[in-house]
This record gives C-alpha cells, structure tokens and sequence, in this order.
C-alpha cells in the first residue's frame, strides 16, 4: 500500500516534505509526495480529511484547543484531553493552569498526534535604527508593541 504525503504551497512544507520521504525511505517506508494548492489542501485535506500525511505550520499561540475538536482536520478524539481543555476554560490559577497545560502537552506527545517537525524561523529586516524587535518570536506577527529609534 502506498502512503501519501501531500504538500501545500508554502516552502517549509515542499522542502520538509522531501527530507522526510528520503528518511521514511532509508527505513523500508516508501512515500508518494503530492504537492497540492491552497484549495485542494482546504477542501480535501482540511474539510474533508481526505488524506493519509501532510505538512502544514501550525503557529497560533496556546491553540491547543484545536485537539479538543474531534471534528478538526486531523479527527482527534481523547476525553481526558477534552476535559483538560475545560478545565483550562473554568481556571484562573497560574500555577494550576501550568498543571493543566503541561498534562496536556504529555498526551499529546505519548499520543503522537502530530509530528513536531521544527519551528519556523523568525525572519525580519529592518532599519539599523530601530530597537525592540523579537529576534526570536514565536508568533507569525510582527510585535512592535516595544519597537522604538535608537
């Protein structure tokens, strides 16, 4: 039976998508690479979970709630977890969030949901003058909320 791998647009998945065939390969897994556009990867993969492995950059901050949806793209469906996530919904208490969160984080790794792959690096140029900027942010925005002239 073959695997398919199906790649969006952006060059992190293509290029990733490419070294994860050849090591896949190396260990007797052989894999089909599809590069897809936008719409197929929306409706196909994202709508109608059509799809056996793709690649796609998951970077909103503290989404983890997304894995509470067994109707999200990736059907997963725990309740521990989901029950985790209420809880987080119901809390205010610092320490016991940090709890919660990193249960939940546990699960997910012990239940490899997702394959972690890397983080997408943070590119920026900007004028020698400025100051403030993050060099190492972990958002796809650009914060200038401490952003000033030297």
């Amino acid at each position: 039976e073959m695997l398919y791998l199906d790649l969006p647009p952006p060059f992190y998945a293509r290029n990733a998508g490419e070294i994860i065939a050849n090591q896949l390969q190396q260990v007797g897994i052989n894999i089909t690479l599809r590069t897809v556009e936008w719409s197929e990867w929306l409706s196909r993969i994202f709508k109608a979970k059509n799809y056996d492995l793709t690649i796609i950059g998951h970077t909103e901050p503290n989404d983890m709630n997304i894995y509470a949806r067994d109707d999200y793209y990736f059907s997963y469906n725990d309740l521990h977890f989901q029950q985790i996530m209420q809880d987080i919904q119901h809390s205010t208490d610092p320490l016991e969030l940090e709890a919660l969160y990193g249960a939940a984080q546990t699960i997910l790794a012990e239940d490899a949901v997702n394959g972690f792959l890397f983080q997408l690096p943070k590119l920026g140029v900007w004028h020698k003058d400025l100051q403030g900027f993050w060099q190492n942010s972990p958002l796809q925005a650009v914060d200038v909320t401490n952003v000033s002239w030297k």
